[in-house]
């Protein structure tokens, strides 16, 4: 620019030179013997303001004939409108080759642009000059910026997209789908016998005549309108299609929609569709997503967004008003989605959820080899259907987010509660591997136990107490005075101790399972309770803290999910893995299928030797005529082990836990329950624990033959 500017200044020098009589004549049209001033400064310094987008200075080198066609402001107006129709976050420009003629010039370039829905395209133009009285000058039309285009036509981007893929269970069943959605509407001009339409879309659309009426009869309509009335789902517009199809004046039209062929089933772990925010457009808009998108909102719909929608492409047009065909400027495909293949078993978590009932709670089953996630049940449920986008009904979200029951929460990886008994497996850990106590150390339970002092006395399950225990068959009986006087001496010897077992085994921390939301729990210590403590009593720890967290009481707060992985982990030797739902994506022409593998996240802070002593009481739980679950268990096809919790809440009946695998001999499945405010977990959570073993072990039972008619 610096030599530009001083070859424009030895010209104006120069120029009284050559005409000295009168005022400056205008400049005769230069020739290649001739012209002071070469095109190129003039091209260069237009594209250099394009590519910095400053349009007032590409505005000032038009020509004035280009000028006088078009203003500065409509001149700014269609760059931005260009710019902005084709997604463009950036774009590059570079000159080449250069031809002058007579008073003319033709300077080729390059536009390379970066765009959100074209990739990268370059778009290959020229850059026509004509020479002024005041020197070069661009002879601007709309073919500068792009090359088919004119003040007539207009630029139209076609946004391509993918077909949403599928979400499978781990054997391929579908648990998320595209299905149809069928509008049906009335044309008013084309009703015969209003009466007999209106009887029949009453009575297939379960409407009143009125409310039929007053959608097609409304003022403002217009008698070539289609007017929805309602919409049905593919499967019952089948049902009726004769009979709509015969009514003059009704018209279906069917349109895409998610569709969850399980209805409740897996809702929590499928998720929903749901329109797009301005909150996730502000961050997804950078990857071809438009207001009015539908988008997962959770669950693997909303994990698997980025697979299951792909990503928009799109095609560049120049079209005529009328929108007929120019020419096709720029095109990139839409980049081809996959269907996520879930690792749950769709009838395992079915017999799960069959076997909670109407109990509000949740069941939990992993693979003890690899973590994956068997069945996650939760009850109560929702249906995803009613929350898909086209189907949404503000009344029914809003009584899902004020039900107090909170169905929309995943109880199995958000509920948190207070584990109970199934937490002793912890503390006889911590015990022997922490504090070094023999497997054959024991404490006499008389039924009643007062290490806190005499004022302090608590009262075992067994009020008439179960003898000289040792750390196996206090786990197989579930001795609370056992496990209350080990709490009382680990927190005498280190008061994290007990806190820090508790960590290692999965708790307090999430588990970092994929695809769904979760709790961390809480395991209280002293650092916590002196910081965070609002409740009543002393707000520093206190010997009674550990006492109560060895039980699995007081402050501690776990989730399903935790509880099934530490169980998990003494099932396979102590491996504690990070769950996951996600088995595989499918591969396209372009990517190779994804396989998810196991991941650990560490190992249980115990010794072979002392994981064997729990590993054994867990045995003796449902094996020993003492063993709390033994009845549960009774007759049983395989072997089992596991411990069950009955978790003292503020309500008047406890939540009831059990934890257990099967088989003993090679583990094959890990599985948690709790059952909300039942009673105890030998009664209401084992039994649920057994029918989950049985159905994955040797398949779900044989269905009830049905009643003839």
């Amino acid at each position: 620019m610096r030599a530009f500017n001083l070859i424009l200044a030895l010209a104006v020098l120069f120029l009284p030179m050559a005409g000295c009589e009168g005022p400056l004549a205008p400049r005769d049209p230069p020739t290649p013997e001739t012209s002071l001033l070469p095109a190129l400064p003039t091209a260069q310094a237009y594209v250099d303001a394009w590519q910095g987008e400053d349009y007032e200075a590409m505005y000032a080198l038009l020509s004035s004939s280009a000028q006088e066609g078009i203003t500065e402001e409509e001149f700014i107006w269609v760059h931005e409108s260009v710019m902005k129709e084709a997604t463009v976050l950036a774009h590059h420009l570079e000159i080449g080759e250069l031809v002058e003629g007579e008073a003319t010039a033709q300077a080729a370039f390059t536009l390379t642009l970066d765009t959100i829905l074209l990739g990268t395209p370059q778009v290959d133009n020229e850059l026509r000059l004509i020479w002024e009285d005041v020197g070069w000058r661009v002879d601007w039309s709309p073919e500068v910026i792009l090359p088919s285009l004119s003040s007539d036509n207009l630029v139209y981007l076609h946004r391509l997209t993918s077909t949403r893929a599928n979400v499978y269970d781990r054997n391929g069943k579908p648990l998320a789908v595209e299905g149809s959605m069928v509008t049906v509407g009335v044309v008013p001009q084309d009703i015969e016998d209003e009466s007999n339409l209106l009887a029949e879309l009453s009575r297939i659309l379960n409407m009143s005549w009125h409310d039929i009426q007053s959608l097609y009869a409304a003022p403002g309509v217009q008698p070539h309108w289609f007017v929805p009335i309602a919409d049905l789902s593919f499967e019952d517009s089948l049902v009726h299609a004769e009979v709509l199809n015969s009514l003059p004046g009704v018209m279906l039209r069917e349109t895409p929609i998610r569709t969850y062929p399980q209805g409740d089933l897996a809702a929590h772990i499928v998720g929903y569709m749901g329109e797009i925010s301005q909150q996730e457009l502000a961050t997804l808009e950078a990857q071809g997503y438009v207001e009015g998108d539908a988008i997962g909102k959770a669950g693997l719909e909303r994990w698997g967004e980025t697979y299951l929608a792909g990503r928009a492409g799109g095609l560049l047009t120049i079209v005529t008003p009328e929108g007929k065909l120019v020419d096709t400027t720029a095109e990139y495909p839409a980049t081809q989605s996959r269907s996520i293949y879930s690792t749950i078993d769709l009838e395992l978590q079915r017999i799960a959820e069959e076997a909670l009932g109407d109990h509000r709670g949740a069941v939990v089953a992993l693979n003890p080899s690899n973590g994956e996630v068997l069945a996650m049940a939760t009850n109560p449920r929702f249906d995803p259907n009613e929350l898909t986008w086209g189907r949404f009904e503000e009344t029914r979200w809003e009584a899902l987010v004020s039900d107090p029951a909170s169905p929309l929460v995943n109880r199995a990886t958000q509920g948190t509660y207070p584990s109970g008994s199934v937490f002793k497996v912890v503390t006889a850990a911590a015990g022997m591997e922490g504090a070094g106590y023999s497997p054959q150390t024991t404490i006499n339970c008389t039924g009643s136990w007062a290490g806190l002092g005499p004022g302090w006395t608590k009262y075992d399950w067994l009020r008439t107490g179960h003898g000289a225990m040792d750390f196996r068959s206090a786990i197989v009986r579930s001795c609370d005075v056992f496990f209350w006087e080990m709490g009382l001496r680990l927190n005498s010897i280190d008061a994290d101790l007990l806190p820090s077992f508790s960590h290692g085994f999965g708790f307090g921390e999430p588990t970092g399972v994929d695809a769904i939301d979760e709790s961390a729990g809480l395991v209280p210590d002293p650092e916590w309770k002196e910081e965070f403590f609002t409740g009543e009593g002393n707000p520093f720890w206190v010997p009674g803290d550990a006492v109560n967290l060895a039980v699995g009481q007081g402050d501690l707060l776990a989730t399903p999910l935790q509880v099934a992985n530490m169980m998990a982990a003494i099932a396979n030797g102590g491996i504690l893995y990070q769950p996951h739902l996600v088995m595989r994506i499918s591969g396209t022409p372009q990517e190779e299928e994804q396989i998810f593998t196991s991941s650990e996240r560490g190992r249980l802070p115990i010794s072979e030797a002392n994981l064997q002593i729990v590993r054994e009481g867990l045995d003796g739980v449902t094996t020993d005529a003492g063993g709390t679950a033994y009845y549960a268990f009774d007759g049983a096809a395989f072997t089992s082990a596991g411990k069950t919790g009955t978790a003292e809440t503020p309500d008047e009946k406890p939540h009831a836990w059990f934890a257990g695998y099967a088989p003993v001999e090679d583990p094959q499945i890990a599985v948690a329950v709790v059952v909300e405010n039942s009673g105890e977990g030998s009664v209401f959570a084992a039994p649920i624990c057994r029918q989950v073993m049985e159905a994955y072990l040797f398949g779900p039972p044989p269905a009830e033959p049905s009643e003839e008619t």
